[in-house]
C-alpha cells in the first residue's frame, strides 16, 4: 500500500476507537495519532532500518569496463559460498555513476530451474548479458530486478532446504512490521498518554503490518518471536491504482460516518450512506480490479505483473 493509503487507515481504525471521534470535534488530536502510527512502520525502515543494514558484500561494476560476466560471477560465487558453509549473506548490488547524469545500470536475474545468476547491461544495444552457475536456489519472484540510479537492492542468501534462499530487501518489513511492536507501541503511548492514545497507536500500526500482508512481501508478524517474513496473500500489488483508492475510499467514508455518528444529531441516513457511498463504489472498484487482474495473470500482462512486484517492495507495500 501507498502511503497515503496506510494513513488513511489508521485515521478511520482510530475512529472506532470509543470516544476519538467526539474528542475531535473539540480539537482533540488522538484520531491523528492513528494516521502517525500507520506510517510509522515505513517510516523506520525507509529511515533507519536500510541504513543499518551491513553487506557482507558489495557488488559493483567497474567505472571504465563494465562486464556483465564479472557481475554474475561476483553474486554466483556468494551464492556458492552460502551452499558451501552454510554462513547466511546480505549482498548489496550498487550501479555505478560515470558523469552528473550518466550511470552505468544492469538488471539482475535468478533462475532456480537453471541454478544460474544472470546480469543484463542496460542502455546499450545490443544489451550485453551472462549468465553463471549457483547452484541450487530457492527464490520467489519471477522476472529481472533493475539495479537503478543512485542505489540498487539488497539481498539475503542464506541456506534453505531446497537450496539456498534468496531474499529481496531483507531490511524491509523485518521488525518495525511485528505486531508484537504495535503492542509495545501501544503499552507505551497508554503510560505516556493514557489508554485511548495506546489503544489507537497500538491500531494504526497493526493495521499497517496486516494491510502489508495483502501484497506479496509478507512481513515479519511475530519479531522476535519468529524473526522471517510470513507469505503475503498475494492479492494486490503496493503500486495498484484500484487497491489503493478503494483504501482510502473505505477508510475516509467510514471515517465520516463515525464522526457525524459522534455528532448530537447525525445527518447522515446510515443505512443508504453504507449501501450508495461505502459499499457500492467499493464493490464497483474492486469488480474492475478483479477483472483486470484475471486478464492479466490469463494473458500476456503477466510480466509486466513480475515488474510491480518489484515496485511494490520498493515502494514500501
Amino acid at each position: 500500500m501507498k502511503g497515503i493509503s496506510h494513513f488513511a487507515s489508521g485515521l478511520c481504525v482510530a475512529s472506532f476507537v470509543p470516544g476519538v471521534a467526539a474528542a475531535a470535534a473539540n480539537g482533540d488530536l488522538s484520531i491523528a495519532l492513528g494516521g502517525a502510527c500507520a506510517m510509522l512502520p515505513d517510516f523506520l525502515d525507509f529511515r533507519f532500518a536500510r541504513f543499518l543494514e551491513k553487506p557482507d558484500a558489495e557488488i559493483v561494476p567497474d567505472l571504465k569496463h563494465p562486464d556483465p560476466q564479472i557481475l554474475a560471477d561476483a553474486v554466483a560465487a556468494q551464492l556458492r559460498a552460502v551452499a558451501k558453509d552454510g554462513r547466511p549473506r546480505i549482498v548489496h548490488l550498487h550501479p555505478v555513476r560515470r558523469s552528473l547524469i550518466d550511470w552505468t545500470l544492469y538488471t539482475v536475474r535468478f533462475d532456480p530451474a537453471r541454478g544460474e545468476v544472470g546480469i543484463t547491461l542496460l542502455g546499450l544495444d545490443p544489451a550485453p548479458s551472462a549468465s553463471a552457475p549457483a547452484g541450487a536456489l530457492e527464490y520467489g519472484y519471477d522476472g529481472a530486478i533493475d539495479i537503478s540510479e543512485l542505489g540498487g537492492p539488497s539481498f539475503r542468501f542464506s541456506p534453505g532446504p531446497r537450496g539456498v534462499q534468496i531474499e529481496f530487501l531483507p531490511w524491509h518489513r523485518a521488525w518495525s512490521h511485528s505486531l508484537l511492536l504495535a503492542l509495545g507501541l501501544g503499552l507505551l503511548l497508554a503510560l505516556v498518554f493514557g489508554p485511548t492514545a495506546g489503544l489507537v497507536g497500538a491500531l494504526g500500526y497493526a493495521t499497517h503490518a496486516l494491510e502489508d500482508q495483502l501484497g506479496y512481501m509478507g512481513s515479519a508478524l511475530f519479531w522476535p518471536l519468529f524473526k522471517g517474513r510470513s507469505r503475503g496473500l498475494g492479492l494486490l500489488h503496493a503500486g495498484d491504482t484500484i487497491p489503493n483508492m478503494v483504501t482510502v475510499w473505505l477508510s475516509l467514508t467510514l471515517l465520516l460516518l463515525n464522526l457525524d455518528r459522534a455528532l448530537p444529531t447525525p445527518l447522515l441516513a446510515m443505512g443508504p450512506y453504507l449501501a450508495f457511498a461505502v459499499a457500492l463504489p467499493t464493490v464497483v472498484l474492486l469488480g474492475i480490479y478483479a477483472q483486470r487482474k484475471l486478464r492479466g495473470v490469463l494473458g500476456p500482462g503477466l510480466a509486466e505483473q513480475q515488474k510491480d512486484l518489484v515496485a511494490e517492495s520498493a515502494d514500501g507495500s
